[in-house]
């Protein structure tokens, strides 16, 4: 069983009207034929002239010739063998150098002593100490210096030829061609200098352009949640026109007023866009993106 539609739920504070969707007009163009195309036939006899006309009594032809070829004689160099690269492996070279690496650094040390009266003064609690220059340490190694790495050296071997003498085909052989003449005889007759011609002439079809309307879908009340009148100032009108004339329909001039033009506008818009017709519904404010 068809469901029926949920009744919208009408709250304090909105506005609603009863409107006709009307069937949405859709303009195209219809070419009429008002008259018929037609084909327009004339006629130009034949026209003959006497004369003489040549007629082949024995056929020409073509027969050939044969040429034998010719040679020369040349000289060419021929590879027995091919360059040959070799590689020979050439050992690093070292230098030796003497190195002294310190072991332990030079540094100064404090002995416990007897100084500066210290020795008298035993029950003062004072230390003595002598500073001790304790020399460094060091050891010589023998080191080898890479003065030049291990590398290769390329050695070429030339590639070995030969020189060969040979014939070759200076001209080939070919087949000239010989033509033998026809033999021709005279007669007199008449020759057809213009033969018999008909023309068309196609007469285009008349045709007239109508504008046609037709209608999609059926007429129908809704009820539409429609803007309020307090809610309608002067931004949102100039809006709604400058939105109008750039979809198409002019509302003329944009001064924010809800005049009978913007309206006549507004209900050509929602006439062709399929809405509900005659007051500026909520539904026909979305459909022009003013929400």
């Amino acid at each position: 069983m068809p469901v029926a539609p949920a009744e919208p739920v009408i709250q304090a504070g909105q506005c609603w009207v009863y409107a006709q969707i009307k069937p949405k007009p859709v303009q195209s163009t219809l070419d009429v034929v008002i008259k018929d195309s037609v084909n327009r036939i004339s006629v130009t006899p034949a026209e003959l002239q006497n004369g003489l006309t040549q007629v082949v009594t024995r056929e020409g032809t073509r027969t050939y010739r044969i040429e034998p070829p010719t040679y020369r004689q040349v000289s060419e160099r021929v590879e027995v063998r091919p360059e040959v690269k070799r590689y020979t492996v050439v050992p690093a070279v070292y230098e030796e150098h003497e190195q002294t690496v310190t072991l332990e650094e030079a540094r100064t040390v404090l002995d416990p002593c007897r100084t500066a009266g210290t020795r008298y003064a035993r029950e003062s609690g004072v230390m003595a100490f002598c500073a001790r220059e304790v020399p460094a340490q060091t050891r010589t190694l023998k080191t080898q210096v890479l003065v030049a790495p291990e590398s290769v050296r390329e050695d070429i071997e030339p590639a070995v030829f030969e020189t060969v003498t040979r014939w070759v085909v200076d001209k080939p052989a070919q087949a000239v061609e010989v033509l033998l003449e026809p033999e021709l005889a005279q007669l007199r007759v008449e020759q057809l200098v213009r033969p018999v011609q008909a023309s068309q002439v196609v007469i285009a079809e008349k045709t007239q352009r109508l504008q046609v309307t037709r209608f999609d879908g059926e007429a129908r009340i809704v009820s539409r949640q429609a803007v309020c009148d307090a809610d309608i100032d002067e931004g949102l009108v100039r809006r709604l026109q400058s939105v109008l004339a750039q979809r198409g329909f002019p509302p003329g001039r944009i001064d924010g007023l809800l005049g009978r033009r913007t309206l006549a506008a507004l209900m050509q818009f929602q006439e062709h866009g399929g809405l509900a017709v005659g007051a500026l519904t909520l539904e026909s404010v979305a459909a022009l993106g003013l929400d």
